[in-house]
């Protein structure tokens, strides 16, 4: 029996919608309401053939991102698939999903429950299916190449540029260069040389000359990808204090 995980916040999605796919598809649904819930479910090693996932998770400040790399983390062969509102405030988010995990379809919640229903048998039985036509305006005609979950890894080259990272994510939105140069000890020359040499890799990420604000959206948006990345390099410089910055 095909196994499918419902994430998401609201009631109205896990109860009434994994009902419908129990009854009408003849499923098993784990309907789980937090990205916590979902990453100890991988923990412990459950299992799903098919993830279907929300992306805003306000009461946890956290989204679908981190979820669904976990999933993909853990499990390669878990069909990855997106359920959202649509909002403008998710297209970046949807955006980042879409290009850096291999995402089968996107599911609007105002879509007619049939129309969402046939996704789903689409995507069991061939494990993809159309996006939903509302939500296309809002994903690229075609997907960056370039751009992937392994280009992050150029985002974070030394000791410096994990620095830069924790402040922003750390930092309030109006975030100023003094405040990067005081969370980080490092000198305003310091942050301004960081930022340059960052430049032509967050081009990759559709970021063109961005400002410290917008590279702080950036990273709480990417946060689960960059923050792997910090935790790398301060196990490294744990065992090596003597790496550069």
């Amino acid at each position: 029996m095909t196994r499918i995980l419902v994430l998401d916040d609201s009631a109205a999605v896990n109860d009434l919608f994994a009902r419908l796919l129990r009854a009408e598809l003849g499923v098993e649904v784990i309907a789980l309401a937090s990205v916590a819930e979902a990453e100890a479910a991988v923990e412990r090693g459950d299992q799903f053939d098919i993830a279907l996932v929300d992306l805003s998770f306000p009461e946890e400040h956290r989204t679908g991102l981190e979820a669904l790399l976990s999933i993909h983390t853990a499990s390669k062969r878990t069909t990855l698939a997106v359920i959202t509102q649509g909002d403008s405030f998710v297209a970046q988010l949807l955006r980042d999903v879409w290009e850096l995990l291999p995402i089968a379809t996107v599911i609007s919640k105002a879509a007619p429950i049939n129309f969402q229903l046939d996704q789903v048998r689409q995507l069991i039985s061939k494990g993809v299916a159309p996006i939903d036509p509302s939500v296309q305006p809002l994903l690229p005609a075609e997907k960056a190449s370039s751009r992937s979950v392994e280009s992050f890894r150029r985002l974070v080259t030394h000791v410096g540029h994990a620095k830069l990272w924790s402040a922003l994510l750390a930092a309030e939105e109006d975030v100023s260069y003094r405040d990067i140069a005081s969370a980080t000890g490092l000198r305003l020359n310091t942050v301004r040389n960081y930022r340059a040499q960052l430049l032509p890799e967050l081009t990759i990420h559709g970021l063109y000359d961005p400002s410290l604000r917008e590279m702080r959206s950036f990273a709480w948006r990417c946060r689960p990808l960059l923050q792997r990345l910090i935790d790398e390099i301060a196990d490294r410089q744990r065992k090596s204090p003597d790496e550069s910055e």
